[in-house]
């Protein structure tokens, strides 16, 4: 894996040592899962999209009428401070904040994980991904309640597929267990219905580079029932970047990956090398 995670952590802007960092447990906003995320990808001391992702961290608070213990600007300082802390300034930076529970404050926390490495032949010839029913609560905040991603991840690893997929009570696909998901039918490019899924980073400049590309996109409703029906796909997330879809459960699609897949995977990696990195 990329980068050594640091032996520190920062709560409420205080560097502390990784084993004294924590959250009170009698704090009831872990109970309710009243709390935000993000993570970023960091490489040599840059950010990707930092600012994007910290804008996300404040729509989410602000879906959720959460309080944060400082601005943004300040968290993004934070995230600054920790990555020095961290041998070569590379890995994942997550972000959680949790809201007050009327006795206790609010509490945000920073740590570092190492960047996980996804095997060249997920790229070449793509992955296969799981689905599980769920729904995710607040779909447009990224919040900690995340037990629909973490039973669809389970299912996966279960069966032994890459990822899980979230079919919410009406039978249509919505996200993946840490990944948004796009499908391509007949040259056009398909997100999930507006307002059933989080909004990724990464899928929001895949979008914009489909537009770049002429790429027609459109909102709609993703049924698992009509999975023959998808020509290609491809799953988005901060380390995965756009990585093609090879089969869902027991349909394998036509191409793995696709002609747009792959036009979008080659414009994201000339986007990533020269756009989006922030110190």
């Amino acid at each position: 894996m990329q980068g050594s995670p640091t032996p520190y952590c920062i709560v409420n802007g205080e560097l502390l040592a990784g084993g004294q960092a924590g959250f009170p447990v009698s704090h009831q906003s872990l109970v309710d899962s009243f709390g935000i995320y993000e993570t970023i990808l960091v490489q040599q001391g840059r950010f990707f999209h930092l600012n994007s992702h910290l804008h996300r961290l404040g729509e989410s608070a602000r879906i959720l009428s959460l309080d944060l213990p400082a601005s943004l600007d300040e968290i993004g300082q934070w995230c600054r401070r920790l990555m020095d802390t961290v041998e070569g300034r590379t890995g994942l930076l997550r972000i959680v904040s949790y809201g007050s529970d009327g006795v206790h404050g609010p509490v945000c926390g920073l740590y570092v994980k190492p960047v996980p490495p996804w095997p060249a032949e997920a790229y070449e010839s793509g992955v296969w991904l799981a689905t599980c029913q769920g729904e995710r609560t607040w779909p447009l905040a990224k919040s900690t309640n995340c037990l629909a991603q973490a039973l669809a991840r389970f299912q996966a690893k279960r069966l032994g597929a890459m990822e899980g997929l979230i079919v919410d009570r009406h039978g249509h696909i919505t996200e993946g267990s840490t990944c948004n998901v796009l499908a391509v039918r007949d040259g056009i490019l398909l997100r999930p219905l507006a307002g059933t899924a989080l909004e990724g980073v990464t899928e929001t400049i895949a979008l914009r580079l489909a537009t770049d590309l002429a790429i027609p996109v459109q909102h709609a409703a993703l049924p698992v029932s009509d999975l023959s029906t998808w020509d290609e796909a491809f799953i988005t997330s901060t380390t995965r970047r756009i990585m093609p879809v090879r089969r869902v459960d027991d349909v394998t699609l036509p191409a793995s990956p696709g002609p747009v897949t792959a036009r979008l995977m080659a414009a994201y990696r000339d986007y990533e090398s020269q756009q989006g990195w922030e110190t």
